[in-house]
């Protein structure tokens, strides 16, 4: 069995042991009282990680679940996708999935769109919501996710949905005070979860919208989702093992000095890595002011293919992540996320210096 400690991919992330025992108490039906007083003990944790006074829900899915969700609850017709990276254009692929039209918004890998960029295609057709991604972690960029959402807030009914998967619980995130919509995560990135549900919060203006959206559905709809996480409840079967999981992780963060801590150490690592890339000659994909804490994707030197480095490493039990298309081959990618501390990143980076 790996040891803890030596999990950097992107996702899933390693679980503390701590967390993973959480996940063998025993079962019970998921509607017992039981339940109920589990979900009214985490919404107030996730609703500091969050930053909203929104009632945080818990979904059955993934990620991408969410991502849906949004484009079910909070477009009508139109929404502008902007695309920087692998889970942009998931964002715009899921839009195209439920009938809607898609405006694509695309950036170089690597870069993220800036304030005074997003207000020139605002005047372009008419949309009705605007899909972020907020920490890209196909290229380790970290969008200036503040100052894009006060451009479109200029614009009062257009939604903004962020998909904050590898951002929520290592940096701060004010969903309230920023004007987000719809915020989305899932468990095995920064929460360092095992995977299998995720979270999501709406504004009131997107539940207005929800309510009158004919085509939001019944698993995926936030009406029904929030009335039932308002009574403490699941909308469906719960995954007992995660949701204990889930429980667990914000009393420890909570033991543990609050989110400041963690945030610092998500920051430092990102600091570490993108030293160690600089100290051999390597150039990080992100610019300096926009990188991600939890992931840094590096580019490889002439005739260094990623596939191999990731198979020499995970040979000796050490997991990091080769790019997603187009560049699987040019970057290495370095989830530091989650439980993950400075000691076990400067033990990966030394076995990686070895490796090229």
């Amino acid at each position: 069995m790996r040891p803890f400690g030596r999990n950097f991919l992107p996702g899933p992330t390693d679980v503390h042991p701590e967390v993973l025992e959480a996940t063998l108490k025993p079962y019970y039906f998921g509607f017992a009282e039981q339940m109920q007083s589990l979900m009214a003990g985490i919404q107030p944790g996730l609703q500091r990680l969050f930053g909203t006074k929104q009632t945080v829900v818990v979904s059955v899915s993934a990620a991408s679940g969410m991502m849906e969700a949004a484009i079910r609850n909070g477009v009508q017709r139109r929404v502008l996708c902007v695309c920087g990276g692998y889970f942009g254009e998931l964002f715009a692929r899921i839009a195209e999935g439920c009938g809607k039209d898609v405006l694509r918004l695309t950036i170089h890998p690597g870069q993220t769109l800036e304030p005074g960029q997003l207000a020139q295609f605002l005047d372009g057709p008419e949309i009705d919501a605007v899909t972020l991604v907020h920490s890209e972690s196909s290229t380790g960029a970290l969008a200036p996710l503040p100052e894009l959402a006060k451009v479109i807030r200029t614009r009062p009914d257009v939604m903004i949905l962020v998909d904050a998967v590898t951002s929520i619980g290592a940096m701060p995130m004010e969903m309230d005070a920023w004007g987000i919509d719809f915020l989305l995560t899932g468990s095995q990135k920064a929460l360092a979860l095992p995977p299998g549900i995720a979270m999501a919060a709406a504004s009131e203006r997107l539940m207005d919208r929800a309510a009158h959206n004919d085509d939001r559905g019944f698993y995926l709809s936030m009406t029904h989702l929030v009335n039932a996480a308002k009574r403490h409840f699941p909308l469906t079967t719960p995954a007992l093992p995660v949701f204990h999981a889930l429980a667990k992780q914000i009393e420890r963060i909570d033991a543990s000095g609050g989110l400041a801590p963690r945030f610092a150490r998500h920051a430092a690592m990102a600091k570490q890595a993108s030293e160690w890339a600089e100290k051999h000659e390597l150039k990080v994909l992100a610019p300096a002011n926009r990188r991600s804490p939890t992931v840094t994707a590096i580019e490889l030197p002439q005739g260094k293919r990623s596939t191999d480095i990731v198979n020499a490493l995970e040979a000796r039990d050490w997991l990091i992540a080769s790019g997603l298309v187009p560049n699987v081959d040019r970057l290495i990618r370095i989830g530091h996320m989650g439980d993950l501390e400075p000691v076990h990143l400067e033990a990966l980076l030394g076995e990686l210096s070895a490796e090229l």
